[in-house]
């Protein structure tokens, strides 16, 4: 045999032993198919704070610094009032067994100081009589006035820091009920109205987040979140506002039971609205789109 076929006859069995080899060889598996497309994730839209109304006008910030509520601009006189007014919104309000002191220390309040508290009373009804048309008028403007402010204190979402503060200011008076009813009153005046300031602070931190969640979100998943759903049937609707609307439409708690009692001394009506302020019951629900296309849109 020549050297030529010797090569050729080696060459084809090398030939042939690599296909046997490649054709027991197991064909390497076929790509991974592509990850699925990430799913959004689209938080629950931001909840008011304290089961408060999803929708409410609260008192802004003037120019001054101040918050503009039924307590700005008032006199020394005004303030004793409101201060005392405010104690007994307390005193209706907080129920709770360990808010028993609130109660006590407004009865002694009013009861050891009834005397300076009423030339208190008859001077600024004595305004309100020298600034009216009529002394009938006088009194009207009177109940108004005092009716804004047992609303602006009975406001269900800061119930809870309300009655804690109310607590301390009659845990301090009861240490010591010799003291002067309006210098105490002064002193203590914006101990009772703190716990609303913080309620706003929320209230306003709630409006922000809210607002840019309906901004990003809510053309698609709106349709499914009571707030946003809330805030589309307000806008030029009805608005409730603290101190100017009755305090049951101040919160989402549906089931509030509000009733009245008559302060004697100005014949205003004072709320007692009892909630619990040891519970959540504002609804949470998954945000799911609604693919109805244009008609999503929220309308201006």
């Amino acid at each position: 045999m020549s050297r030529v076929a010797s090569h050729s006859i080696r060459l084809a069995a090398i030939v042939g032993g690599l296909a046997a080899i490649a054709a027991c060889t197991t064909p390497p598996p076929p790509p991974p198919p592509s990850p699925p497309p990430p799913v959004e994730r689209v938080p629950v839209r931001p909840l008011p704070p304290s089961q408060a109304s999803y929708v409410m006008a609260i008192p802004r910030v003037g120019a001054d610094g101040l918050r503009q509520t039924v307590n700005v601009g008032i006199s020394d006189d005004e303030k004793v009032w409101h201060f005392r007014s405010a104690w007994n919104v307390a005193a209706l309000n907080c129920l709770d067994p360990r808010y028993q002191p609130v109660l006590d220390g407004y009865s002694d309040y009013i009861k050891t100081h009834g005397r300076s508290l009423k030339r208190v009373n008859d001077r600024i009804e004595a305004l309100y009589r020298k600034d009216a048309s009529t002394k009938r008028a006088g009194i009207m403007a009177r109940e108004t006035q005092m009716t804004m402010v047992y609303n602006y204190f009975a406001l269900p979402p800061a119930r809870g820091g309300f009655c804690d503060a109310a607590l301390d200011v009659a845990n301090r008076y009861l240490a010591d009920t010799s003291i002067d009813p309006a210098t105490f009153a002064t002193a203590n005046f914006s101990a009772m109205e703190q716990p609303f300031e913080t309620f706003y602070r929320a209230y306003e931190e709630y409006e922000r987040a809210s607002a840019a969640w309906d901004a990003q979100y809510g053309a698609r998943y709106g349709a499914s979140q009571p707030g946003y759903v809330a805030v589309q049937k307000a806008r030029g609707g009805y608005i409730p506002q603290p101190g100017i609307s009755d305090p049951a439409t101040l919160t989402t708690n549906a089931q509030i039971n509000e009733t009245k009692v008559v302060d004697p001394d100005t014949g205003a009506e004072i709320p007692v609205v009892p909630v619990n302020t040891t519970s959540q019951s504002v609804p949470v629900v998954q945000p799911i789109p609604n693919d109805a296309g244009e008609n999503d849109t929220p309308q201006d």
